[in-house]
């Protein structure tokens, strides 16, 4: 474990903890933290900048030794939606191919996973069709939000002054 002066020891082993299953209570407690102040505590220490540089480190540190970066992600991400599609085996029963009444193999399709794939790709590569966004500028008056589910919608402009509103 390499020590960072400026983090406790407790921190860092919290920070670890963290990159588990990014619970911050559980990291909390596992680092030893007390049950009851753990919620709290996790929450502190996840607004704390050098606790979030430290875990943006090791999330690095780790996908570097994994060798994973988006590539590897869209890569998967195809390959799921493809065996979602059943475009890799057929349905298979008591290790036997299920048949239709044709003779023909049966495919089975996953809706739900495949989909999740597809988005994750269309989100990769930015397709707009994925893409929900809202912006807000200035104060509450003179407030702009733009929502569109797609790109090229137009955007919905507020007042800019009580003097406007009907």
């Amino acid at each position: 474990m390499s020590k960072n002066k400026n983090l406790t020891h407790r921190q860092e082993i919290f920070c670890q903890e963290y990159l588990i299953d990014f619970n911050a209570t559980q990291a909390a407690i596992r680092a030893g933290y007390s049950r009851r102040s753990a919620t709290k505590q996790g929450c502190s220490l996840l607004t704390n900048n050098r606790i979030l540089k430290k875990i943006d480190s090791l999330k690095n540190d780790r996908c570097q030794r994994l060798s994973i970066d988006a590539d590897y992600v869209l890569r998967q991400a195809v390959a799921l939606h493809e065996r979602c599609m059943q475009k890799v085996e057929p349905k298979i029963q008591k290790n036997k191919i299920v048949e239709d009444t044709n003779g023909n193999p049966v495919f089975e399709f996953d809706a739900v996973n495949a989909l999740k794939a597809l988005e994750l790709i269309g989100k990769h590569i930015n397709v707009g069709a994925f893409k929900e966004r809202m912006e807000m500028s200035g104060d509450m008056l003179n407030a702009h939000f733009v929502l569109s589910p797609i790109e090229n919608k137009e955007s919905v402009k507020f007042a800019s002054s009580e003097d406007e509103v009907e």
